[in-house]
């Protein structure tokens, strides 16, 4: 069901505000909103000219390492930079090995990035021992860089062979450093007695913003912003102060792909960063941004988090994050070509193993329903990725509404694996109190890793279950959170313009999200080359209209009639003309009496349970609207969602097959607002790849012999399915060259061709396969949830 939608109270600025800010008077609304309520809070937000940022010196620790590093250089020291896989772990580490070699000589810098898969996070001490007995580079110093807080025997080690142990990172401070005070040096260089030699205060210089007191400016700095403080202080006492400002394009990527809180310092040096971005030298950065079609001077945060981003993280997940150090420090072109497209490849192989994993984990539901009446749901699979694996969990809370936790557990090995979870359940807590059960864990309220002996799944699913009703977590209401109401018709170019002074957004400072009432739908069209996106064109009653973008939003009802709608506002620029574009956020049925919008509590429907008895279809309300679809009704007359259109609202509704998709099931709740709910869930459709694939070629022959055209939502009531099954059912015929898909054209109308004997692309041809067959997993999962959820879990109240 869809959330409620909480409308921000409106805040009206002082006047003072207002005057400062100048422009709309959305800006200083929006900003008082949240909490920039004062020209000294705002100017500062909003012009990078009015911050004054930390000086690095103001990074506890930071002064210590700097010089330590500065003696290191000019003595000719060997320095080895130890990383991390991630993006913010392989921006750190380009960023200072290129520094390091630009102060310094080549030859004395050397850098070690994990592999997730034979060392995971951090100081591995068989690897380093590698390191330490490699007579071609002995290195005198270890410079970590988004980790090593937590690595007490990699540091022992280090300083039991004689190295200057450095430590930069941003992650939690330890059990270790429960004693030190914030806001001053962290202890370090302590010798510490033999029975204490894994210790991370044995290092040199320790650097971690977590030492900062709570509202400092820098606590929000994640690993690179941390390793560019640090090569900052190294130019200074260079006296080549500025110089290392070259580096910001490398500290904005980590920024946003690290999901960083952007506030304070770190929103300052993400603002520099993303001009530098748009203007980069960096030959890799070039060749990736034109892999992914990205138009360098219109770059945004939303681009790294969503093109670039994914296509760094997919090395870590798939490969060896290495490669990436190479392509961001490359000046070589051809290289730099060879590796971003190499990049690219593992990208759609992350795609590819998605779909898979996805399919694979709701066949695991689908024949192991009792996994669904526990708190959290725990899977496990001995062929399972485990850089994907995390990917899945999240899909898996979203399908569901309850945390995850995927395992792969192949034989002879330990179980490991990655936990997501729900705003209301602390994850990370409800894991570490099954530690008797578990080798290894860690993380925080909303994702975990974990190990565990394989034998100990079974246990630790119970255990799981049991000890998330104890770490349940107030997250606040539950709803959209809405900024501001707006006209429709005060929608403008400029008015985009103006709110794009609150960017960059993300972690932190949320894209502004507004609503607009009573509006209707002039023209719906599928888009892309899939039809999975959908281009809508809103009207009110003045006769105001805007297009609007929905990305993945093809397979979604909307409600009939007015709506009501909720959406981001952005500028599209194509061949030179820029355009408002709107994006879709939600929309419900529009609502004339409510003056705001408020949390409502949902009213309690009659709901009469009979998925474990054996009906007649007699004996059910005469009047009431029937979901009866698919192609195995027996003597049952077909009964259409789509009849729901034209339905009177406040009947009955039975639902007599069980529904493909929540999705389904919510819209008709909303849409025909029952009087009461009866839920059947009987078996009526065929959800096997060849069933569906044989039903879909057969309506696409009639069409072929007809006019050429399919209306997806039709195809999709007459089995029983999804859109997305129909949409991804035809791609395969094409795929087979047993037809062409011409054009999407509006609503859910496709005209096809017969096919043409073209030969797919081979990587597109898995994808699409495993998308298909991720597609035909879901709904069976889901008809097997719908069968023996509990109410609440079913989500039916309107």
């Amino acid at each position: 069901m869809s959330r409620p939608w909480l409308l921000v109270p409106k805040v009206d600025p002082s006047t003072e505000l207002r005057a400062a800010v100048g422009g709309h008077p959305l800006v200083p609304q929006l900003l008082a909103q949240r909490g920039l309520d004062t020209p000294d809070k705002a100017l500062p937000f909003l012009d990078i000219e009015h911050y004054r940022p930390a000086e690095p010196s103001a990074l506890v620790g930071l002064d210590r390492a700097a010089r330590l590093l500065h003696d290191a250089i000019r003595s000719e020291e060997k320095i080895l930079v130890w990383g991390d896989f991630d993006v913010d772990g392989q921006t750190s580490t380009s960023l200072l090995v290129a520094a390091l070699r630009n102060l310094g000589r080549d030859e004395d810098v050397r850098f070690h990035v994990p592999n997730r898969f034979s060392e995971s996070h951090g100081i591995r001490v068989e690897k380093l021992r590698e390191y330490l007995s490699d007579p071609a580079f002995p290195p005198t110093v270890l410079l970590t860089c988004d980790t090593g807080i937590a690595e007490g025997p990699g540091v022992g080690m280090a300083k039991n062979h004689g190295l200057t142990v450095v430590i930069t990172d941003h992650h939690d401070l330890t059990a270790e450093f429960a004693d030190c005070e914030l806001g001053i040096d962290p202890p370090c260089g302590d010798p510490v007695e033999a029975a204490g030699q894994e210790s991370v205060r044995r290092a040199d210089a320790i650097v971690n913003p977590k030492f900062q007191r709570v509202d400092d400016p820098l606590r929000t700095l994640p690993g690179v912003g941390v390793a560019y403080k640090l090569v900052q202080r190294l130019y200074e006492l260079s006296d080549r102060g500025g110089e290392e400002e070259k580096f910001l394009d490398l500290v904005a990527l980590g920024i946003v792909a690290d999901v960083a809180e952007q506030v304070n310092d770190a929103r300052y040096l993400l603002q520099l960063g993303l001009d530098k971005l748009r203007r980069t030298q960096r030959t890799g950065l070039q060749a990736l941004m034109y892999n992914a079609r990205i138009n360098p001077e219109i770059l945004s945060a939303e681009d790294i988090g969503f093109q670039l981003g994914p296509r760094m993280n997919a090395l870590g997940r798939l490969e060896d994050a290495t490669v990436a150090v190479e392509l961001l420090t490359t000046r070589d072109p051809i290289r730099a070509g060879e590796l971003a497209a190499r990049m690219e490849r593992l990208n759609n192989q992350r795609r590819l193993l998605t779909s898979q994993i996805s399919s694979t984990a709701l066949e695991i539901i689908n024949r192991n329903p009792q996994y669904l009446d526990f708190n959290a749901i725990v899977l496990a699979h001995p062929q399972w990725h485990a850089g994907i694996v995390g990917i899945v969990a999240s899909r898996i809370v979203e399908e569901f509404n309850k945390p995850a936790v995927l395992l792969l557990n192949p034989p002879g090995e330990p179980a490991r694996g990655s936990a997501r979870s729900t705003p209301g359940v602390d994850i990370g807590a409800s894991i570490a109190a099954c530690a008797d059960l578990l080798i290894g864990f860690g993380g925080h309220p909303g994702a975990a890793g974990l190990s565990l002996p394989a034998d100990n799944v079974d246990r630790f699913r119970r255990e799981l279950s049991r000890q998330i009703e104890h770490h349940r977590i107030d997250a606040g209401p539950d709803g959209l959170r809405i900024d501001a109401e707006v006209p429709f018709g005060d929608l403008s170019l400029s008015l985009v313009e103006q709110i794009d002074r609150l960017a960059p957004f993300g972690n932190g400072n949320p894209k502004p999200i507004f609503m607009s009432r009573r509006l209707a739908v002039v023209d719906d069209r599928r888009i892309g080359k899939d039809g999975t996106h959908r281009k809508l064109l809103l009207e009110d009653s003045k006769g105001s209209k805007q297009p609007v973008i929905w990305f993945r939003g093809a397979d979604v009802e909307l409600p009939d009639g007015a709506i009501d709608f909720a959406y981001s506002l952005s500028i599209n620029e194509y061949k030179g003309e820029r355009s408002l574009q709107l994006g879709y956020v939600a929309s419900r049925p529009a609502e004339v009496d409510r003056i705001d919008v408020v949390e409502v509590k949902p009213k309690r429907l009659p709901i009469h349970d009979l998925r474990q008895e054996t009906v007649n279809p007699a004996d059910l309300p005469a009047d009431a609207f029937w979901l009866a679809e698919g192609t195995a009704l027996g003597d049952l007359p077909f009964r259409s969602r789509l009849d729901a259109h034209q339905a009177k609202a406040g009947r009955p509704l039975v639902l007599w097959s069980s529904p493909p998709s929540q999705e389904l099931t919510g819209w008709l709740v909303e849409t025909l607002n029952p009087s009461a709910i009866y839920l059947i869930g009987q078996d009526t459709a065929d959800d096997s790849l060849d069933g569906v694939l044989k039903a879909v070629a057969g309506m696409a022959k009639y069409a072929l012999s007809q006019d050429c055209r399919v209306t997806i939502d039709r195809m999709a009531a007459r089995i029983g399915s999804t859109e997305a099954v129909i949409r991804h059912s035809l791609l395969w015929l094409e795929m087979k060259n047993l037809i062409q898909v011409m054009e999407w054209e509006g609503g859910d109308v496709v005209r096809i061709a017969a096919g043409n004997g073209n030969r797919p692309d081979e990587t597109e041809r898995q994808i699409l396969q495993a998308q298909l067959d991720e597609q035909l997993a879901e709904v069976r999962a889901y008809r097997r949830f719908f069968k023996r959820a509990k109410f609440a879990d079913l989500r039916l109240d309107s």
